[in-house]
């Protein structure tokens, strides 16, 4: 028998409970079997492939180097199978059985709740919204970790060409500050050199693979990042900082005073787009192309 007969999908999700559980009876316990099941299981790997896949000389198995990497890229074997799977019953069903949809944090996910109501009566499709950061909600759509995206189109975005776009709203972006920050105190214009004297709040850039970006924020100031935009708030109505935020996420904050814009800085403008891959087209995919664009139609 070759060796890669021997690695099974079998054997790798044992590698993955292996892992995430701790130790052989755990993993066992999740998977419905007894210890010595898999002991033999893993033992019968190791002989098979020629490899130590565990070190067993201590109180307690650890995975080899060799051990890490084949559970790292058998995970990816195990994901992979699962797609296969799950992209076959939505090829005979004709709605996914699951659609992520990364949402970049500009804009608040409850917008979406109106649609994501009317899609859950007409199928079981599960939705995952996942929340992304400038260039990683375009990375997330080109790698396939999402199937749309809502994302702000800059004119320096390079689409690849199997994306297609569709306008959604013009979203304004303005600078603001808790009301007694010192920025306030300065007399116009707000040039870079000004801004760059007081610390900016950022949210973090969730690209893995891409480049990551900035949207105003400059290179000799000091910054304090976060993780989403509600820390990003947070943060700001604490008096840590300044920063710009979208006009869809202020509500009434500016008419109660808990923020203020600055004076003397410019309001920018951006486009806001739903984007997605063309290809596997499913229904829910399908109809949400159709529906999301009318949502902000029909809110405007």
């Amino acid at each position: 028998m070759s060796r890669e007969k021997s690695l099974t999908l079998e054997a790798l999700r044992v590698l993955d409970a292996i892992e995430r559980r701790g130790s052989f009876a755990a993993a066992a316990d999740e998977l419905g079997k007894v210890p010595s099941a898999l002991s033999y299981t893993m033992q019968k790997l190791e002989d098979e492939l020629d490899l130590a896949l565990f070190d067993r000389s201590g109180h307690k198995t650890q995975f080899t180097p060799v051990g890490r990497l084949m559970l790292e890229r058998g995970r990816q074997l195990l994901h992979a199978a699962s797609q296969l799977v799950e992209d076959a019953r939505a090829l005979e069903l004709g709605w996914e059985t699951q659609l992520t949809l990364a949402i970049d944090a500009i804009m608040p996910s409850q917008r979406l709740f109106p649609v994501l109501d009317a899609l859950s009566k007409q199928t079981e499709t599960d939705i995952k919204l996942a929340h992304e950061v400038l260039a990683g909600t375009w990375e997330a759509l080109e790698t396939g970790r999402a199937d749309l995206a809502i994302t702000p189109l800059r004119d320096n975005t390079v689409l690849s060409p199997a994306i297609k776009t569709c306008f959604l709203y013009q979203e304004t972006f303005i600078y603001v500050a808790h009301p007694e920050h010192p920025i306030h105190q300065e007399p116009g214009p707000l040039t870079e050199e000004v801004l760059s004297r007081y610390r900016a709040i950022a949210v973090a850039d969730t690209a893995r693979l891409k480049p990551p970006l900035t949207y105003r924020l400059f290179d000799k100031q000091s910054r304090l990042t976060v993780s989403t935009m509600q820390d990003k708030i947070i943060a700001l109505k604490a008096g840590l900082g300044i920063s710009s935020i979208p006009q869809s996420w202020l509500e009434d904050m500016l008419e109660k005073g808990e923020l203020k814009e600055v004076a003397g800085s410019s309001r920018e403008t951006t486009e806001v787009v739903l984007a997605w891959r063309r290809d596997a087209m499913g229904k829910a995919k399908s109809w949400l192309i159709r529906q999301i664009p009318a949502l902000f139609q029909r809110n405007e």
